[in-house]
């Protein structure tokens, strides 16, 4: 009787534990899909500026309208979707590339914050 009573209470502690773990996972899933259009327009502006501040960084020829290209992005959109790693690599890209040294260091540190802060929005599978 005594089996019986805990193997119930078992089995009931543990259909609630994976009801409220569903719960979760359900509300979690809502919140990305959610801002989901917000974090697909933040990952296409974060590949144009990791993809604009790689070519100023490895182009030889005459690079000023992608340096304009960057300098659109660094005041304009990225200012509104980045947080404080992308703002610091896009900063350092930037003070390098006024003096022209550097740039594809501070290129791929664009990449590296891009990922970082992607990660955190999206998923953790995109952790290295």
């Amino acid at each position: 009787m005594n089996y019986e009573l805990n193997l119930k209470t078992i089995s009931t502690f543990v259909g609630v534990v994976g009801l409220v773990f569903s719960v979760y996972k359900f509300i979690q899933i809502q919140e990305i899909e959610a801002a989901k259009p917000y974090l697909e327009k933040k990952l296409a502006w974060c590949e144009e500026a990791v993809e604009t501040a790689s070519s100023i960084a490895n182009s030889k020829d005459e690079t000023e309208t992608k340096e304009q290209r960057f300098w659109e992005l660094y005041w304009g959109v990225m200012g509104m979707v980045e947080k404080q790693e992308i703002t610091n690599a896009m900063m350092e890209f930037g003070k390098e590339l006024e003096s022209r040294s550097n740039l594809t260091e501070k290129a791929l540190a664009i990449a590296h914050a891009c990922r970082a802060e992607l990660t955190n929005d999206w998923s953790s599978s995109w952790a290295r």
